[in-house]
């Protein structure tokens, strides 16, 4: 069963090194037909990139011509389905297939990765692949100002596909103007973030305002649909940290000239990057440090950005027209991931992997988020956004108090030696209880991803002693029990803690327990509590499930068919869900529909989590009989 809670331990994860590596990788002067003979690629950290290397590109002038047939197929196959609002320039193309479609799709991907293999180049990726660990998160900028590179899907380079899992490829132009020192702020403040839903039409953007006023430790600010001037004087005010913009957007053929559209009147309807120069420029100043156009055709909005000489903070785009399903989904995986402390870029590639899952309906749709930012820039976590976390080095000293400053640097070091060494050492500084239980808690996190489940353990319980009240560590806690250690006492104490200090997703876990028990009283007092506390649509699937569940155990299969399509309908890869949903559709003798549950089953299942076998193994028995 895949829990629904946005908490990073709640999904399968292999282990990460702490440390990012930046890679910055200048094209130089050329283009396809010519070839790109001066490629350098600058190694290390943001603000020192120590390690040097040289090499070439050839001319490849058939690698534009297939991302244009595979945008216009692209283009063709949404219009040809009805599936989106997408208008295209007409063509002599009039009927395409999602084979096709897949053809072009492996055709580019060869082409690309054949050209990267090119044996000027060769030196380069070598050095790269001898400098990099595969466990290491790894940031890959590639600067150029051609428009067909920034068209191109650098996310399909073998390198950063395949052999460097924790690696996303970013975009930047290869003229910038110096960072703007990021501001960091106390801890515990708000993040503040301004929302803008702008035209509307054939839209859903409610959804994308749920996801993000769900974001914790967030201040959000909403704009609908305004006029220039409003929107112009929000941007000037102070401190925003998050800028969101949902809507319209175009950009043109040469992935320029972008446009956002802000309103449905009839005059007076959008804005350029140009007419909000000045605008973004004292947000920027003022401390905004991410950027997400969750909007159709992106690129010439960044690439605006980047020609006006403005900072470009870390900026989220969708590199083509995209549905209204797919940029939400987007928003929801990324938010998912990002809220409780994934890097930046890990969050973006996990959300646009996840987008795979969506292609049989909308092909392409993992082709579409690319990360555009300034190359000396660090883009930062949202607990680090609010202050808390493990904070860089260059944190304000406004923000700590003169005792607390001249210990801390020796606090980070205690902290990562042994938990008995932090607590003897820092016990004595209990004001800062909340900081370190949450420095804890997340050392725990990392120890539990690399396997070392005594020590995560040692961590979550000692930062729980720091701050009773900090729900996320007795989750932590819990599911460490619970998964690994198959501690079934422990893990329910500690789901019960943290449902009894505000936290929905530990009413879930501790429904689900009761159900495994048959203590269906119980754990129907439990989904009440968290249907009640939650507006976060993956917490509200889990419980919704465990409601379906109860009611298939108790024969009410009306009832437990609603709740259950209802859960798949906020979670749709929710395995658990669907396995559930087929036993309802078996026992109402309803075949062929079952048979169809038991296929979205095994399409969402991971198996190599262990829980999800008996669905698995019922999925492929009913498959293979034919629901006999």
């Amino acid at each position: 069963m895949k829990s629904a809670s946005p908490n990073p331990l709640l999904s399968d994860f292999p282990p990460i090194t702490a440390m990012s590596e930046l890679v910055v990788l200048n094209l130089g002067q050329g283009d396809f037909n010519q070839g790109f003979p001066s490629v350098t690629a600058r190694l290390g950290q943001p603000g020192n990139l120590g390690m040097q290397m040289s090499g070439s590109l050839p001319p490849a002038p058939e690698i534009p011509q297939l991302y244009t047939n595979w945008r216009l197929l692209y283009q063709l196959l949404y219009r040809q389905n009805k599936r989106s609002p997408i208008e295209v320039a007409p063509s002599g193309i009039t009927n395409i297939s999602d084979g096709a479609f897949g053809e072009i799709s492996q055709r580019l991907e060869a082409s690309f990765n054949g050209w990267l293999a090119a044996a000027g180049f060769h030196g380069i990726e070598s050095q790269l692949r001898t400098q990099l660990s595969p466990s290491q998160r790894v940031q890959i900028i590639v600067e150029s100002d051609t428009d067909q590179v920034w068209r191109l899907p650098w996310h399909l380079w073998s390198l950063a596909k395949q052999d460097f899992p924790y690696a996303e490829v970013c975009l930047s132009s290869s003229n910038y103007p110096a960072p703007i020192r990021q501001r960091f702020k106390p801890a515990g403040a708000a993040v503040k973030l301004l929302v803008i839903l702008g035209n509307s039409a054939g839209l859903n953007l409610k959804k994308d305002w749920r996801l993000l006023r769900q974001l914790p430790g967030v201040e959000a600010t909403l704009l609908v649909e305004p006029e220039r001037e409003e929107l112009n004087d929000q941007l000037w005010q102070a401190g925003w940290d998050i800028l969101v913009f949902a809507g319209h957007s175009v950009s043109d053929e040469n992935a320029q000239n972008g446009r956002i559209f802000i309103n449905q009147h009839s005059q007076h309807n959008s804005l350029t990057i140009y007419e909000l120069q000045e605008a973004l420029n004292r947000a920027i100043e003022r401390g905004l440090q991410l950027v997400i156009f969750n909007s159709c055709d992106g690129l010439g909005l960044v690439r605006d950005l980047a020609a006006a000489r403005i900072p470009l903070p870390p900026t989220i785009a969708m590199r083509e027209p995209v549905v209204d399903a797919v940029a939400q989904a987007f928003l929801e995986y990324f938010l998912r991931d990002f809220a409780w402390g994934e890097p930046f870029h890990l969050a973006v590639r996990q959300a646009r992997e996840r987008l795979k899952g969506l292609e049989s309906r909308f092909p392409g749709a993992s082709w579409l988020p690319v990360i555009c930012q300034h190359p000396a820039v660090k883009p930062l976590t949202l607990p680090e956004l609010r202050g808390s976390g493990q904070l860089p080095s260059r944190v304000a000293d406004a923000a700590i108090t003169p005792k607390f400053r001249l210990f801390r640097p020796a606090l980070n070091g205690l902290i990562k030696l042994t938990p008995i060494l932090v607590f003897g050492c820092i016990s004595s500084y209990v004001l800062a209880g909340d900081w370190i239980a949450e420095s804890l808690d997340q050392l725990g996190v990392d120890k539990h991803k690399n396997g070392q489940l005594w020590q995560a353990q040692i961590y979550y319980r000692i930062a729980t002693w720091f701050n009773p009240s900090y729900a996320i560590a007795h989750y932590n806690l819990a599911y460490l029990c619970d998964k690994d250690l198959h501690d079934v006492n422990c893990a329910f104490q500690g789901y019960q803690r943290a449902a009894l200090r505000g936290l929905p997703e530990g009413y879930a876990q501790v429904a689900r327990l009761q159900i495994i028990d048959d203590n269906h009283r119980e754990a129907l007092s439990a989904i009440h509590q968290c249907l009640q506390l939650t507006d976060y649509e993956a917490v509200k699937a889990a419980c919704l499930k465990n409601l379906g569940w109860i009611l298939l155990k108790e024969g009410n299969l009306i009832a437990a068919e609603k709740n259950l399509r209802q859960a798949i309908e906020l979670e749709v890869d929710s395995p658990h869900s669907h396995c559930l949903l087929a036993q309802v559709l078996e026992a109402k003798g309803r075949e062929q529909a079952a048979l169809t549950a038991w296929e979205n089953t095994l399409h969402y299942s991971q198996h190599r989590i262990p829980e999800q076998h008996d669905c698995i193994s019922w999925a492929n028995q009913r498959l293979e009989t034919g629901g006999n």
